[in-house]
């Protein structure tokens, strides 16, 4: 009795692997086109935030010279006094420059002890604190996260912050 060999046909290796390459291209497309959640943006924005008062503070320390904080549309700015002693944003390749928020993020609520600070108004990161308690939220939607400063320039973060109202 002959044998009969019945070849199956399977998957080449070359065909699976092709298979695999498709799928890990196409995985990674979906994974990088995702926009990150309103939460993530604005924890993002509020750590880069509160990272960057805290060393503007630690900078206008060690030098003994002025920075300046303010909100501006869309985002927020930094200031330096130059030779003149007038007040001068820093330039675009500084970490100290003026940042505009992703998506739908902005500041609201920003105070300085208690008073709003509107766009644009500066405020001072003096050598050896903030100038008061600087409180604001950032937010984005339905979510939103406060910062808080005190006196000796820690900046603490406060998730969900319930809105608040303040009256002058």
């Amino acid at each position: 009795m002959a044998a009969l060999f019945v070849r199956t046909r399977g998957f080449t290796l070359i065909e699976t692997l092709v298979v695999l390459a498709i799928i890990t291209v196409l995985s990674l497309i979906v994974i990088g086109g995702a926009k990150p959640g309103e939460a993530t943006l604005i924890d993002r924005e509020a750590r880069r935030l509160a990272a960057l008062l805290e060393l503007g503070l630690t900078e206008a320390r060690a030098s003994g010279r002025g920075m300046a904080w303010s909100p501006e549309g869309g985002g927020y700015a930094f200031w330096r006094k130059n030779d003149e002693g007038e007040w001068a944003r820093f330039p675009e390749s500084s970490i100290y420059r003026g940042r505009s928020f992703e998506g739908k993020a902005e500041l609201r609520d920003v105070l300085l002890d208690g008073r709003g600070l509107g766009t644009g108004e500066r405020m001072e990161l003096l050598p050896h604190a903030l100038p008061g308690t600087l409180e604001l939220t950032i937010a984005a939607g339905d979510a939103r996260i406060g910062l808080r400063g005190g006196a000796l320039g820690r900046i603490v973060l406060k998730r969900d912050a319930e809105p608040r109202l303040y009256v002058d």
